[in-house]
């Protein structure tokens, strides 16, 4: 009830103060009736009037734009998790497969990893409550809590008929931004990729501990991965951008309601990466901070980017505090490019920006259009459908664990790179053995999956690359499951061309 007075006072007091009724205070007089009759006439608890108080300041906030929005307690602690670049918790990966929470992996050096949770492993229940039908990002937030509390779980394991029981003591765990940095290895120059999944307050510090992994090889050029990069901290991406340009060069402008607002970045230090051949991939889902990196480096003629238009978001929010843990992210400025770009895409029809709808014609109104267009890797039906239900994981975990017949046959050696079926050496970039293709096919069988058809066979070169990728990432890692596969990946196959010097159109 607290919430709802104090909101309606709010509103109220902007009514009487203002020196003529208008259709803003006139609706503040509407809201607070609406107010006093849910009191006096609503069945409802302390907490339901909290929900209703947030509810009311969503909807306000949502008439704006798409971008300024409420921070409730919760999000207000994931923003800052976000930031931050940590979090407090056990240090597991999972998945939701078939309404099972299963671990896809431990991370090193974690509680679960020294505890001995593994890969495969299903998660039934956290702190004596089903994990079953319940959605993935509220498990996520069970599993997270305070630094040193504990959580207490119920875990499955394949070939145990018995749950196993963990108690774990949340530590702080590491939200790495940079997710894996390699050298390309079907490339035929000495070419690296280094992929940034977001921008925290360690972005560039993490990049900058690639970089020198990757230079220590010569380093003849670079690919600089931003899609589904959907921004963070805006001093990083600066900063990012900042190692690819040569001193005083701008980087991005900001322009607000207010001239007191305005402000312009600017390169301001030396790198060893000036001149480094760059290629930036995007897509769909790179938006704000990695679209002012693309943005910048391609207006500077520093970058080519490949891949499919941006996501348009080139608004600038600034946190207003309610209280020490609520707080509105409202709009108050955009992001120009350094040639005058406006980033931000057209909004006027909420549905169609919400949903990405393109007009044809419309290449100038926001987001970053590449220099060349490349689509994705397209999966067809049952590739996509036995990759959501985990059934490549599945398979590669159980080919891990030495539970099929196929697995007594084969074996891998990460350091060269090979795959062993019966001493025979396959490298990891050559096409997945047809056996065991076939092997996964009876699988499947087994498990009840309908195989059968002409479209599941012509699908193989697609649901190949998956399986691969799952197999590779299992016994030798994530990051050597993305290598093995990454001939396959249609933009980075462009980004490779461009900087061999093949630049085809």
């Amino acid at each position: 009830m607290k919430g709802l007075r104090v909101l309606a006072f709010f509103l109220l007091s902007l009514f009487f103060f203002s020196a003529s009724p208008s259709p803003w205070s006139l609706g503040v007089v509407k809201y607070a009736k609406a107010a006093a009759f849910l009191k006096e006439n609503a069945f409802r608890s302390e907490r339901t009037d909290k929900t209703m108080a947030y509810a009311a300041l969503r909807g306000m906030l949502s008439a704006l734009d798409p971008h300024s929005y409420l921070l409730d307690p919760d999000s207000f602690q994931t923003m800052k998790e976000d930031q931050e670049g940590k979090f407090y918790g056990i240090g597991v990966q999972i998945l939701q497969i078939q309404e099972r929470l299963t671990v896809v992996a431990p991370l090193e050096g974690t509680p679960a990893f020294r505890m001995g949770i593994q890969a495969g492993d299903v998660i039934v229940e956290v702190d004596g409550k089903s994990t079953k039908s319940v959605p993935q990002q509220e498990l996520l937030r069970k599993l997270r809590g305070p630094k040193g509390s504990v959580v207490r779980l119920a875990v499955v394991r394949e070939g145990l008929k018995a749950p196993i029981h963990f108690t774990l003591e949340r530590e702080e765990i590491p939200l790495h931004s940079v997710s894996y940095s390699f050298g390309i290895p079907f490339s035929k120059k000495k070419l690296g990729l280094v992929v940034v999944r977001g921008f925290t307050s360690v972005t560039v510090e993490e990049f900058d501990k690639a970089m020198e992994k990757l230079s220590g090889n010569s380093l003849q050029g670079l690919v600089l991965d931003l899609r589904y990069n959907e921004g963070g901290d805006l001093s990083q991406a600066v900063a990012l951008a900042d190692r690819f340009l040569e001193k005083g060069k701008l980087i991005v402008s900001i322009k607000g309601r207010e001239k007191s607002m305005n402000r312009s970045y600017k390169a301001e230090k030396s790198d060893p990466w000036e001149q480094l051949p760059l290629v930036i991939l995007v897509n769909r889902g790179s938006a704000s901070a990695s679209e002012i990196v693309a943005g910048a480096l391609q207006d500077q003629g520093r970058a080519v980017v490949v891949g499919s238009r941006t996501w348009g978001k080139g608004l600038v929010q600034t946190i207003f505090y309610l209280k020490e843990d609520v707080a509105m992210a409202l709009t108050t400025a955009r992001y120009y490019t350094p040639s005058g770009r406006v980033i931000q895409r057209d909004y006027t029809h909420l549905e169609d920006y919400l949903l990405f709808y393109e007009e044809k014609g419309n290449g100038d109104r926001g987001g970053i259009v590449p220099d060349y267009t490349v689509g994705a890797l397209s999966y067809g039906p049952f590739t996509a459908q036995w990759r959501g239900k985990g059934l490549f994981f599945a398979y590669a975990n159980s080919l891990f664990k030495r539970q099929l017949p196929l697995s007594l046959r084969f074996s891998v050696d990460s350091p060269r790179r090979r795959f062993f079926l019966d001493k025979r050496g396959i490298p990891f970039l050559a096409p997945l053995p047809e056996e065991i293709g076939n092997d996964f096919l009876g699988y499947l069988k087994g498990k009840g999956v309908a195989v059968e058809g002409a479209q599941a066979e012509r699908e193989r070169p697609l649901w190949t690359v998956e399986l691969k990728r799952e197999i590779v990432s299992r016994y030798s890692g994530q990051e050597e499951g993305i290598a093995a596969v990454s001939d396959k990946d249609p933009q980075l196959v462009k980004a490779v061309e461009i900087l061999e010097g093949e630049r085809g159109g």
